[in-house]
């Protein structure tokens, strides 16, 4: 038996905006800007508001003596920002698409005349990063909802980002753990990429290892960062690998989904005796919307897994019926005594000289030939299993203050022939994993924003208990 526990609690609190090298924005990020006249003079105390147009979170600045604005701790989504002040008319942008961790400019020109007039501009997403050093990509929602992902695991994507070498999933201590490599990194036992979901790390604790994603269907965009990525994200220097769950609009959405393999869909194994079994069936489905308009949103999904397949065996020869009862006459070469060194008689072991250790051996773990050539050939069954949940609440106490909650769990089993040719025992693997996030944004003035952040990260599994036998 083994087993490994991990438990984790990050407590990040009082991050200051107006200090923009002290602000985490692992879920959010910045609009930032600057506001000018016909003449390329800078417009101050102009109020600068970003309206998000799924949920109508809104939050306010005002421009300073420079004209520049910023705007931090804003939840991703799609946004429209409005710009006004006295002696201008009333500049809106719209179409801005906000990416976790990636500023976006909004540089406003404000045309002379009166508030009660509006000039609309239709926003394009920016073709070069122009606010911080670091380099990577989001991968969008839009991506993850029509590319095709193997066995709906959300890390298959990260290979779309260029520098990712490699990605790989797999149950090595009994517990499903992600290994990514990044620019050249290195994989020497333990994980050297940064993983997080929601906002909170998303590792084992043994191995620094990724734990498992969400479901596709729960995802709204995950951004991988190779490169010149901030202090923020410490620990590991190999890359970023950032989850980010979605949340409730004031309009209900949902979406629900079977995928389905099966044998009968599949050849027989080339000179397998019998046709192996093979069912998966993956399902699931997702709900969010307002709980109060404008104000309260909830989103919530469920994804199972059941899969059945099974291990092929046939490389093992076996002895015969004649070399289980000890006559080795028709086999070479034949066995010698070791008191003396020479060939048993006839070829034939007296069955005193049996070992009772070997044969009970020989007669429970070492079946009998079932196909030519004197050859063992099996389907050893390994199933796996998996359940997952997410539950996310969104809540504007004001225009000011906004708290965000969100759980994860998921949990699963697998049974497998841990090597050779014949089952000489059987591994079952059990694992569970909690992930739990929360966070208070509050804009202290139109200047000053602090951040509270609770994360708490539970992983535990690697237990599996060996049998000999079948």
């Amino acid at each position: 038996m083994f087993k490994t526990t991990s438990v984790r609690l990050i407590v990040a609190a009082l991050f200051i905006a107006a200090a923009p090298w002290l602000a985490a924005q692992i879920t959010t990020t910045t609009i930032t800007g600057t506001v000018t006249d016909p003449a390329g003079a800078a417009i101050p105390n102009a109020t600068v508001t970003a309206i998000n147009t799924a949920t109508n979170l809104t939050r306010s600045t005002q421009t300073g003596g420079q004209g520049e604005f910023r705007l931090e701790f804003m939840p991703v989504g799609d946004y429209t920002v409005e710009i006004s002040v006295e002696g201008f008319k009333k500049f809106v942008r719209t179409g801005i698409v906000l990416e976790v961790n990636v500023p976006v400019r909004v540089d406003a020109t404000l045309q002379i005349g009166g508030t009660n007039e509006t000039v609309t501009v239709t926003s394009e997403a920016p073709l070069v990063n122009t606010d911080n050093a670091q380099i990577g990509r989001t991968v969008s929602n839009n991506e993850i909802t029509n590319l095709p992902i193997v066995n709906r695991n959300v890390y298959n994507l990260l290979t779309l980002t260029p520098g990712v070498e490699s990605s790989a999933n797999s149950i090595v201590l009994g517990y499903p753990e992600q290994r990514t490599m990044i620019n050249g990194g290195v994989d020497g036992g333990a994980g050297s990429v940064n993983y997080y979901l929601d906002g909170g790390t998303n590792m084992t604790g043994l191995r620094n290892t990724g734990n498992i994603p969400p479901n596709p269907d729960a995802v709204q965009e995950f951004r991988v960062i190779t490169n010149s990525y901030s202090a923020e994200y410490g620990r590991f220097a190999g890359g970023v690998i950032n989850i980010l769950t979605k949340s409730g609009t004031n309009q209900i959405h949902g979406s629900l989904f079977e995928f389905l393999r099966n044998d009968k869909l599949n050849a027989n194994t080339w000179g397998a005796l019998t046709k192996a079994p093979y069912r998966r069936n993956q399902f699931g489905g997702t709900v969010g919307g307002p709980i109060r308009k404008n104000k309260t949103f909830y989103f919530g999904s469920y994804s199972g897994l059941r899969y059945t397949t099974s291990q092929f065996l046939n490389g093992a020869v076996v002895p015969t019926a004649l070399e289980r009862a000890g006559n080795f006459s028709q086999s070479k070469p034949a066995p010698k005594d070791p008191n003396t060194n020479q060939p048993f008689g006839g070829g034939i072991i007296p069955s005193d000289r049996f070992d009772k250790t070997a044969v009970n051996i020989l007669n429970k773990y070492i079946f009998p030939a079932n196909t030519t050539g004197n050859v063992y050939q099996a389907q050893i069954p390994n199933p796996y299993n998996n359940d997952e949940y997410l539950a996310k609440v969104d809540h504007s106490l004001n225009d000011k203050n906004q708290i965000s909650l969100s759980y994860f769990e998921t949990s699963g089993n697998t049974v497998t022939q841990p090597a050779g040719n014949l089952p000489w025992s059987i591994s079952q693997y059990t694992w569970r994993q909690h992930n739990a996030n929360a966070s208070d944004t509050w804009s202290l003035t139109p200047n000053t924003v602090n951040q509270m952040w609770v994360s708490y990260t539970r992983n535990f599994g690697g237990r599996f208990l060996d049998r000999a036998g079948s």
